[in-house]
């Protein structure tokens, strides 16, 4: 009965029993510790090779020996072994590195239904950021609309490669912006002003475009919004940034047509417009020139379909010019031509730096036929082409930074 009631035993009895979880505890730490130490040097290497990938002039599959070498230089097969290195294109912009490898564990492997190894596996994706190139501002002519409906032009960059992708984060427009309408051509002193403008000078373009860099994984060519706002006042004014397409978009203009409206601001914004006739042909109409250039070759706008009716539409004139005094009409001693009911004239060649390209506009489609009893005198035009009329400097592309990737997953 003594032995029972000795208790000089009693230290060595419970540090024996505690002995056995305090070891398991640090067998699982060093073994997890093997495991994040693995797996944050691969996500580092791959992270790596995946920008390497897309260098410039870069052999090929030269990323993945380098990642073999790095890895197997740091392990040497004793914290990672079966390593795997793969590389792949998800997309036109995006390659994916993926490697994997076996960690053989130390002390989780006692314990029954636990494996000699984990598989760690970790992935990287490198956007190709090809050149940016700028266009220069519009230059505009003084040459006068003549239209019933309200118009504004705005500009924007075409991806035509994104073209049925569906993709929200590439949408197929990008960077739109207003930056000229018909308004107010009865008061010269109240028409409205659009001007280009630096965001360092605008604190409110500033922080939009932060913020459209910060939310969109493609920066502005991620929405099809650009950055501009009305600034309150009479006459209107518009402050906006110039759209800086990038490479694979083209600089290309939406033709806004709000019927009946001229002379009648209340309905510019809400596209409303008045009811005259009473056919419902009214409101607001979008014409795209989506354009695609091909070096050497003319300039094409296949977007330019009737909402309506889905056809191609010739509304649009366009005239290369040496001058900018060129690009006046034939009266005022240019070379644009006027009059109605006439065939628009084609530019047949590219718009080459140092020349003026000349945009003649009829806002309501020409020769449209429509089955709605009304349309075809609501579709009414005088074939002048003059209805907006601006004048664009061909573009001086102006390489900005060089070829390069950066990682986005």
């Amino acid at each position: 009965m003594g032995f029972l009631r000795r208790d000089d035993g009693a230290v060595a009895l419970i540090f024996a029993l505690m002995a056995v979880p305090f070891i398991a505890l640090v067998g699982w730490a060093v073994d997890y510790i093997r495991l994040i130490h693995v797996k944050d040097f691969l996500q580092a290497q791959a992270d790596a090779a995946a920008i390497h990938a897309l260098a410039p002039n870069a052999p090929q599959g030269q990323w993945r020996l380098a990642m073999l070498g790095e890895v197997g230089n740091q392990y040497n097969g004793d914290w990672a072994r079966n390593i795997d290195v793969q590389g792949e294109w998800i997309n036109a912009d995006d390659f994916r590195v993926t490697a994997n490898a076996d960690v053989p564990l130390a002390f989780m492997k006692l314990i029954p239904g636990i494996p000699d190894t984990q598989l760690v596996v970790v992935a990287a994706i490198a956007r190709l950021i090809e050149p940016e190139y700028i266009y220069e501002a519009p230059v505009f002519s003084d040459l006068n609309p003549d239209a019933g409906d309200y118009n504004r032009l705005w500009l924007y960059c075409y991806w035509p490669d994104r073209v049925g992708l569906n993709d929200p984060e590439r949408p197929v427009r990008t960077q739109m912006v207003p930056i000229a309408d018909n308004s107010g051509n009865d008061d010269p002193n109240g028409k409205t002003q659009f001007h280009v403008t630096d965001i360092n000078q605008d604190n409110h373009l500033r922080s939009e475009y932060e913020q459209v860099i910060e939310d969109y994984t493609y920066g502005l060519d991620g929405r099809e919004k650009g950055i501009w706002r009305q600034v309150n006042g009479n006459p209107r004014q518009y402050h906006y940034l110039m759209p800086r397409c990038p490479s694979g978009s083209y600089m290309s203009y939406r033709l806004e047509n709000v019927r009946f409206s001229r002379t009648l601001p209340q309905y510019w914004d809400s596209g409303a417009g008045p009811n005259n006739g009473g056919d419902g042909h009214t409101g607001r109409f979008n014409y795209y020139t989506d354009t695609v250039i091909i070096a050497g070759q003319p300039e094409t706008y296949n977007g330019l379909i009737h909402p309506g009716t889905g056809q191609q539409v010739d509304m649009l004139e366009t005239i290369i010019c040496d001058s900018i005094e060129q690009c006046r009409p034939i009266s005022e001693g240019g070379i644009i031509p006027e009059g109605s009911n006439r065939i628009p004239q084609k530019a047949n060649a590219d718009c080459s730096p140092g020349k003026y390209i000349y945009y003649g506009w009829e806002d309501r489609p020409p020769g449209v036929p429509g089955s709605q009893a009304g349309w075809q005198h609501y579709a009414w035009t005088d074939r002048s082409y003059d209805d907006i009329r601006v004048v664009i400097k061909c573009p001086e592309e102006r390489q900005v930074g060089e070829r390069n990737a950066r990682l986005v997953g």
